[in-house]
């Protein structure tokens, strides 16, 4: 299992991402549905404040801090920068829990920033990158990445017995160069996302509130038919997982599917019905 998603829009939004132990958001309900997977999460990636993104970070706090797991693990909250709604939640939180058995951090974030997860041969980080939302929310999407080790283009051609040979003779810094591949790329709530800050990603989350433009009464969420453009712009590898789509639609999946198939796009296109959790490979 790679990821587990849910997404109701309005209600409640959240993503775990298994390799890294990552959630990204916490709307309500997670630590019923999650269960005992709460205790493997050590960072928690916030895409804006509104509460259907962070109304689930109080049983997820208390719930590791009470329950029968290991409740010692120190936790992260990453979270955009200025944002009033999660400062508010902090000051309550300092007021409320003043027994942690754990470290609990709550670290802002501006677009750029990196977070170290796993160093190595191929480290891995998460950064944050700017999206948009809603007027005065600061809000951010998020890439998983991962540092990776390719031959330089003149060298690709080679027989593999030269490229062996080069690298037993201590060439191989001199023949190889690193480069950053995206892994897991999620959006949040946002307009459509800038395809150069998502590009190449081997799966992005984007979501997918309205079907048809002329049911978005203002130029907030995006349609799928955005979400698709971008990650066609972005060339996403492998899938475009939609979510966040309106309860309006559930009824009407199946259809929606179909004409979705008739695009033929190059990647895989899922989409995550309302109020289902939905395990992703």
């Amino acid at each position: 299992m790679k990821a587990i998603v849910f997404s109701k829009a309005l209600y409640s939004t959240w993503v775990y991402y298994s390799p890294d132990r990552i959630l990204f958001d916490c709307g309500e309900g997670i630590s019923t549905l999650l269960e005992n997977k709460v205790f493997a999460i050590k960072h928690v990636f916030i895409s804006h404040g509104h509460a259907d993104h962070i109304s689930g970070l109080m049983g997820l706090i208390n719930i590791r801090n009470n329950a029968m797991g290991d409740h010692e693990k120190e936790l992260r909250v990453y979270y955009p920068a200025g944002s009033f709604f999660v400062s508010e939640l902090i000051t309550y939180f300092a007021r409320t829990n003043r027994n942690l058995q754990y470290e609990l951090e709550w670290i802002p974030l501006q677009p750029g920033d990196r977070v170290p997860l796993l160093p190595g041969r191929h480290p891995r980080y998460v950064e944050a990158f700017a999206t948009v939302h809603t007027r005065g929310e600061p809000s951010l999407g998020y890439n998983v990445c991962e540092v990776r080790h390719r031959l330089k283009p003149e060298y690709r051609e080679l027989p593999q017995e030269e490229i062996v040979a080069m690298v037993r003779a201590g060439k191989k810094g001199e023949i190889s160069e690193t480069y950053t591949q995206y892994l897991f790329s999620y959006g949040g709530d946002s307009v459509p996302i800038n395809p150069d800050l998502v590009r190449g990603t081997e799966v992005l989350l984007h979501e997918a509130t309205f079907v048809d433009d002329a049911d978005r009464k203002e130029y907030k969420h995006s349609t799928v038919w955005e979400a698709i453009e971008v990650a066609k712009k972005a060339e996403v590898q492998k899938e475009l997982i939609l979510f966040h789509l309106s309860s309006r639609y559930q009824w009407e999946i199946d259809k929606l599917e179909a004409r979705i198939a008739e695009l033929n796009t190059p990647f895989r296109v899922r989409i995550i019905p309302p109020g289902e959790i939905v395990e992703i490979e």
